[in-house]
C-alpha cells in the first residue's frame, strides 16, 4: 500500500530507542523526512546512526528537553527553519516513575503531569498554528492502555494517561476545521524498555520474581504475547497518511486485546 508520505516532514519526540525509534524507523522507510528528538544529543546522534544503517536513509537529530516551553518552542523553529513545515507530530513522551499510592506525593502527581502530559501538550501547541494555516497537518499522540485499563502499579501514568485520552479528543475537534487530524494510539504491553521497568516495579511491589510479572503482563492480552515496536509503528504510519483522512478523535489500542470494555 503507497501511503504517500515520501517528502512529508515529521518530528518524533522521545525518539532516541524504543516506541519513538520504531516510528522514526517506519516514516524513513516510507521515505518521509524524519526529525527525532530526545534530551540527550549524544544518544540521538547514535540512534540516527543506527537508522542509517538499518534503513539507508538519514534522520536528523535534534536535542531538546521537551519539558521547556523555551526548548518546544525552540525544537519547532529550528525544524521549520530548516526543513519547511512540519507536516507530522509524533507526540511521544517518557512516561512517569511509579510507586505504591501511600508513597506517591504531591510533587510525585505533579511530577508527572510535568514528565508526560505537559509535554505533549506544549508540542502539539507549537505546531498546531503551522499546520492549521496550511489546511493540513496529523498530530498523533502516543498515550497507553493504563489510562483506560487501570492498574495499582501504574497509578501516576494511567490517570496522565486518561487526561490526554481527554486532551486527544479536544484537539482533533479543535484542528477539523483546517484537516488537521489527532488521533491516539494507547500501547499495551509492548516489548520496550518502559514495560521491562513496569515489569520491575510490579514484582518488586507483589514480591513476585521479574519473571512472574512479565508473564501477568503477557497473561492479561488476548494473544499471550508481547507486542514490538513496530507493530505500533505500522498503526502511526498509517494514520499519519491519506488513506486515514477520515479518522480523527479516534484511538487505536494495540494491546493484544490487553484493554477491556468498549
Amino acid at each position: 500500500m503507497d501511503l504517500s508520505l515520501a517528502g512529508k516532514i515529521v518530528l518524533v519526540t522521545a525518539a532516541s530507542r524504543g516506541l519513538g525509534y520504531a516510528i522514526a524507523e517506519a516514516f524513513l522507510v516510507e521515505g518521509a523526512t524524519a526529525i527525532i528528538s530526545a534530551r540527550n544529543q549524544d544518544t540521538l546522534d547514535a540512534a540516527a546512526a543506527k537508522l542509517k544503517e538499518e534503513t539507508g536513509r538519514e534522520a536528523a537529530a535534534i536535542a531538546a528537553d521537551c519539558t521547556s516551553q523555551d526548548d518546544i518552542s525552540w525544537l519547532a523553529g529550528t525544524v521549520e527553519e530548516r526543513f519547511g513545515c512540519i507536516d507530522v507530530l509524533i507526540n511521544n513522551s517518557a512516561g512517569p516513575p511509579t510507586k505504591p499510592f501511600v508513597q506517591l506525593s504531591d510533587d510525585d502527581w505533579r511530577g508527572a503531569l510535568e514528565v508526560k502530559f505537559l509535554p505533549q501538550v506544549r508540542c502539539a501547541r507549537a505546531v498546531l498554528p503551522g499546520m492549521m494555516e496550511r489546511g493540513w497537518g496529523r498530530i498523533i499522540t502516543i498515550i497507553g492502555t493504563h489510562g483506560r485499563q487501570p492498574h495499582a502499579y501504574v497509578f501516576t501514568g494511567g490517570v496522565v494517561n486518561a487526561a490526554l485520552l481527554n486532551f486527544n479528543k479536544a484537539l482533533a475537534e479543535e484542528g477539523a476545521p483546517a484537516n488537521v487530524l489527532a488521533n491516539a494510539i494507547n500501547p499495551g504491553p509492548i516489548d520496550t524498555e518502559r514495560m521491562r521497568y513496569l515489569a520491575e516495579e510490579k514484582a518488586r511491589e507483589e514480591g513476585i520474581s521479574y519473571e512472574e510479572a512479565r508473564r501477568i503482563q503477557t497473561e492479561e492480552t488476548m494473544l499471550k504475547r508481547f507486542g514490538q515496536p513496530a507493530e505500533v509503528a505500522a498503526a502511526a504510519v498509517f494514520l499519519a497518511s491519506d488513506k486515514a483522512g477520515f479518522i480523527t478523535g479516534a484511538t487505536l489500542d494495540i494491546d493484544g486485546g490487553q484493554t477491556k470494555g468498549v
